[in-house]
């Protein structure tokens, strides 16, 4: 046997001790890996399956990859147990079966995924099956032939089923309509240069890669033969997308924390593999293997296991608090996407190929994406996502929390602050994060209220503005905010017009600093600015209008709850006003960065109307000229 690369033998290697980790998890007559952690909102059924479905596809992925000496046991006896799991979940008979799936219920998710692993690896998985446990499997995977899916990327899960169904004889005349329609909505929620937005959720986020395109290829790579004009035009789409996206991994390969499910982590990667795999990336392999690799290996580098040793729900380490409702202990493993990689044969030149540089590495870019409300910037190697239009749905707030799009800045290297959760509309105290933005206080009840609803109302590669309201439709408390934002190098200029129609604070927070050691955090407070460091990273906000004092919000030892989703403990600068209503012109510089000379305090030079001018001991002069721009006194 020909020797494989180094690089192809990492993600095959890894793979493996991610799987081992699970199996030893597992009970020989049982349907699922037995993981202790969160339960989701759904049912024990649900969670048991995602317990199985997503591992399953790990397992698909490495079992079909090349083989190694001496391993064919092993392959076997893996594939064994979740032949042996899908046959007992699938029975009604069962004590371990996991149900049917009905309307809008998180089996349909499961199975749509499911299925593909089945085929991925379909000598192991589901050729060895007998004709009666294939036909038990297929009567159950049709469940989701009828049922709802909703409006949103899930649809897939209804094609991807009905496409299974189809490709192994037990389609029916009408899934070829079925498979039609369901695609036809998710086409008209395309927004642009590969840009979708996530249906009712009304987000634009790492969904974009987790789902759309994902889903998009892998429907490509399996069933596109069925309809090629369709597997076209959703490669064309993969392909504008991912040029774009590339900016968002961070030379250390790292995304920003944005948008919901981010515990997936390194799945952020898995299309750009299956781009290659389809000869439809807009990378070259040397780049995609880098940026793909280094996402790997960033986390994994990281605190992510839990006590059983299986990866842990959270971010750069077990923080379940953090995740939305609908996740389980099983959910965290669709990270297992981006092992993806291994559907590319040991001598493709993505395992080949020399290394490139990231876009990230290659120096700072400014990327605007106008069709998703947002901008893609480097920074000194890191990477910050600037939101001036992504939200999340009002009946989704309580599930997903608003903190994960209401600030204006999600960096890499930084991360951000999560609200708790409560029940929507009357315990809400808490719900929102005081880093990012603007939040008020003061109102009827002194509960804190952020950005949700956003109009972006214009982006380029120098500015973006975009309007919303603070506040709550209980007590029709209102405060309406235009914002407007400006960048250099790590810094943030921020000019928002409010107009509270009731007295309330307005507090602006900067960039949350976080640290597993609470000694670390240092707070620099003057009339003039507020700095933060953790050893490693400053913050800063330096108020220039509008503003009565600065400060900071904390968490220094267990006395509070955790909030950053980085690490236990984390120091935010804020600036604050007082308690007014009317209109307020409120200013301020907000940065953060690793270069302890860039987080010095800028000078104002002019603060004419239309025209400001700063200059900064490092970074030199910056000029801004735009009509929204006050006389600063």
């Amino acid at each position: 046997m020909a020797p494989y690369p180094e690089s192809y033998l990492h993600w095959q290697d890894t793979a493996r001790e991610l799987l081992e980790a699970l199996m030893k998890l597992t009970r020989p007559d049982g349907s699922e890996v037995e993981l202790t952690g969160n339960a989701s909102d759904h049912d024990a059924n649900a969670d048991r399956l995602e317990a199985f479905a997503r591992p399953c596809l790990l397992a698909a992925l490495w079992l079909q990859s090349a083989p190694r000496d001496g391993d064919a046991g092993r392959r076997e006896e893996i594939a064994g147990w979740f032949r042996q799991a899908l046959v007992r979940g699938t029975d009604p008979a069962s004590p371990d079966f996991w149900g049917p799936n009905t309307n809008y219920h998180q089996n349909g998710v499961e199975i749509g995924l499911l299925v593909c692993a089945l085929l991925l690896a379909r000598r192991h998985l589901w050729d060895p099956l007998g004709e009666s446990a294939q036909a038990r499997v297929a009567r159950w995977v049709a469940t989701n032939r009828a049922t709802g899916h909703h409006w949103n990327n899930h649809m897939f899960f209804g094609v991807l089923a009905l496409e299974f169904l189809r490709a192994t004889g037990y389609g029916r005349p009408a899934d070829d309509a079925a498979i039609d329609y369901w695609f036809s909505e998710m086409e008209k929620m395309y927004r642009g240069r590969g840009w979708f937005m996530d249906g009712l959720n009304q987000s634009y986020d790492h969904y974009n890669s987790y789902a759309f395109h994902f889903y998009g290829l892998l429907w490509t790579h399996l069933f596109g033969k069925t309809a090629p004009e369709r597997a076209r035009r959703w490669c064309g789409w993969a392909t504008e997308f991912l040029d774009e996206y590339q900016h968002l991994f961070a030379a250390s390969g790292e995304h920003p924390a944005f948008g919901r499910s981010i515990t997936y982590r390194f799945n952020a990667s898995a299309p750009f593999s299956l781009a290659c795999l389809l000869k439809v990336s807009p990378l070259t392999p040397g780049r995609a293997r880098r940026l793909c690799t280094r996402n790997l290996d960033f986390f994994l580098n990281q605190p992510i296991y839990q006590d059983q040793g299986a990866i842990g729900l959270g971010w750069h380490d077990v923080f379940p608090e953090m995740v939305e409702k609908y996740s389980c202990a099983g959910s965290v493993y669709w990270a297992s996407k981006a092992f993806v990689t291994l559907l590319l044969p040991p001598d493709h030149a993505f395992w080949t190929d020399p290394e490139e540089p990231l876009a990230a590495e290659a120096g700072d870019f400014v990327r605007p994406q106008p069709e998703a409300g947002l901008i893609l910037r480097g920074i000194g190697g890191e990477v910050e996502i600037l939101n001036a239009g992504s939200e999340i749905t009002p009946v989704n707030m309580p599930k997903f929390g608003p903190w994960k799009w209401g600030k204006l800045a999600y960096r890499t290297g930084i991360g951000f602050q999560v609200g708790q959760h409560g029940e929507y509309y009357n315990k809400l105290a808490g719900y929102y994060s005081p880093d990012g933005g603007l939040t008020l206080d003061g109102g009827p009840d002194d509960r804190i209220h952020g950005r949700h609803y956003t109009l972006p109302l214009s982006i380029s590669e120098s500015h973006f503005s975009c309007t919303y309201a603070l506040g709550d439709k209980i007590g029709q408390l209102v405060t309406l905010v235009e914002s407007h934002l400006w960048w250099r190098r790590g810094w943030l200029l921020q000019l928002h017009w409010t107009d509270a129609y009731q007295p309330v604070r307005l507090t602006l927070g900067g960039y949350a600093l976080s640290s597993r050691d609470p000694e670390l955090l240092q707070l620099g407070e003057t009339e003039a600015c507020a700095t933060a460091s953790n050893g490693r990273c400053w913050s800063a906000l330096q108020p220039l209008a509008g503003f009565e004092c600065v400060g900071r919000d904390s968490r220094l030892d267990e006395s509070v709850p955790r909030s950053h989703v980085q690490a236990p403990y984390h120091m935010t600068p804020l600036a604050r006003t007082g308690k007014a209503g009317g209109v307020r012109i409120l200013a301020a510089l907000s940065g953060a960065g690793t270069d302890p000379g860039e987080a010095r305090p800028w000078a104002l030079v002019d603060g004419s109307a239309g025209s400001w001018k700063f200059r900064h001991p490092v970074l030199g002069d910056w000029e801004i000229q735009h009509p929204s721009l006050v006389r600063l006194p």
